[in-house]
């Protein structure tokens, strides 16, 4: 009666000493496929924990305290012998987190998820365009059908892409913004926006099915991206990771995502709460040149008084009366011209960068409130930024017209901010804070410029943790909406 639980006990070690050596193995491979990442990749595995599990369809990030990635080994078998291939499976799930695609569509359709997929496999065909990396995606879906075909390269891609034409109108240009040929490596691809109108349209007439698309990575929690990136230690060996990528544009949202063409929005100006006001004029404070009270004085300027006197009657000498008065001599007046004296310097300006981001559409109405009556006043300049930087004059600001290419990049205004001439010593940047860490290189200039980045953010819905390494200050106002 007693053997019976021990050889499921013994059982059950033996499966468990066997997945220890799959998951040991799987984690040898993939740090051994791609040297360049091979610190990143290996610390990503010991810290996030590495199973076997079919409870996954392909991979996956479990949520839990200590997030493990999950890996299905009967597609392991099928579709990544190659130790490259396992690699694209891995990072493939990686991207879905860094690029949290549950927070653009909490609930993802159909449609939704494969311009997801469209996007991430693009993007990784692009960057690791060698042999080895090939042909993991052109053998999970086939090449003359709609919308398998978007979730692939094209046959002879990418030396001598061959593009299928296949229906609905407008795939082929999609296909080549997704895989450019091969004098169009820089070209940008397509936004999600664009992705799911022509899934759409195909939509209403064939319908989709899951049975017709092999999508990659776990689609299926609602969560799972949030909740991932909420470890920060886990987001911190994602954000190491990232910074040894070479520089990639992402498919953009025209609500949040990676941006595409600048195109112009208009936001409905909505005023904001007092002390949301308050504390945005305290931290401008903070950006602006000392003003008429500070009492700091440049050096000697020529300005209009008096500046000798003669036998010549002058009305504008004020002393003339006044001698009259006493009954002192009047015969030499005061003669104007112009002489030296200290003066105050001229009232500064403060450099605001507001983030007009998808992700900042909601919030915008209220921070355009907030700048407008310094610009009309003279004491700031604002400049608009999503991947871009674009001025923003008081004409467009008072009709709430933008312009944004729907992302986010803060390397576009340190790069703006450090060019100027002349340059700032102070700049204002009012994000939500999910901009990108900014490069080394313009972190290091920063510094050695002495440039001061000072942060606001919105109470509403911010991180801090991208502008950190750059921020003076950071400070979080309070809700713009009010309670």
């Amino acid at each position: 009666m007693t053997e019976l639980p021990v050889r499921r006990s013994i059982l059950n070690r033996n499966i468990a000493a066997h997945r220890d050596l799959q998951s040991l193995e799987i984690t040898r491979r993939l740090v051994n496929c791609l040297p360049s990442a091979s610190f990143e990749m290996e610390t990503f595995c010991r810290l996030a924990g590495l199973e076997i599990s079919r409870r996954v369809p392909t991979a996956a990030v479990e949520c839990v305290l200590r997030p493990r990635l999950l890996l299905n080994p009967d597609f392991l078998a099928q579709y990544c012998q190659r130790d490259e291939h396992l690699f694209l499976l891995v990072m493939h799930e990686l991207w879905h987190i860094i690029l949290a695609h549950t927070r653009l569509y909490p609930r993802a359709t159909l449609a939704e998820n494969i311009a997801f997929d469209a996007i991430i496999n693009s993007g990784l065909s692009r960057q690791f365009r060698q042999p080895e990396y090939r042909g993991f995606f052109d053998v999970l879906n086939p090449n003359d059908e709609f919308p398998q075909v978007l979730l692939r390269p094209p046959a002879g891609w990418p030396d001598a892409p061959e593009y299928p034409d296949v229906t609905p109108a407008g795939t082929r240009e999609i296909l080549m913004r997704l895989y450019p040929p091969p004098d169009g490596r820089d070209v940008a691809p397509p936004l999600y926006d664009e992705i799911l109108d022509l899934l759409r349209d195909y939509a209403r007439e064939h319908g989709l099915y899951w049975d017709q698309v092999i999508l990659i990575g776990d689609h299926e929690d609602p969560n799972r991206d949030g909740r991932a990136l909420d470890d920060p230690l886990l987001k911190d060996m994602l954000r190491r990771m990232i910074k040894r990528w070479p520089k990639m544009k992402f498919g953009g949202s025209k609500q949040r995502g990676g941006g595409g063409e600048p195109e112009e929005m208009i936001a409905d100006i909505e005023r904001s709460v007092e002390q949301a006001r308050r504390a945005f004029a305290n931290t401008l404070r903070r950006c602006l040149n000392p003003g008429h009270g500070r009492l700091r004085r440049r050096s000697r300027l020529l300005v209009p008084g008096m500046a000798g006197i003669s036998v010549l009657p002058n009305a504008r000498d004020r002393m003339a009366p006044a001698k009259r008065l006493l009954g002192a001599p009047s015969t030499l007046w005061g003669q104007p011209g112009q002489v030296k004296a200290r003066v105050s310097d001229a009232p500064g300006k403060a450099y605001i960068y507001l983030d007009v981001s998808g992700s900042m559409a909601d919030l915008l109405p209220h921070l355009l409130s907030l700048v407008i009556p310094y610009v009309a006043g003279g004491r700031a300049e604002v400049f608009q930024f999503s991947t871009i930087v674009e001025p923003l004059p008081l004409r467009s600001l008072k009709t709430g017209r933008i312009q944004t290419t729907g992302g986010t990049d803060i390397n576009c205004v340190m790069e703006h901010a450090l060019d100027s001439r002349p340059a700032p010593r102070r700049i204002l940047l009012v994000t939500d804070g999910y901009t990108g860490e900014p490069e080394d290189t313009l972190a290091a200039r920063a510094y050695e410029q002495h440039l001061r980045v000072h942060v606001v953010l919105p109470a509403e819905e911010s991180s801090a943790d991208d502008l950190r390494s750059i921020a003076t200050s950071i400070v979080t106002l309070p809700p713009l909406y009010g309670i």
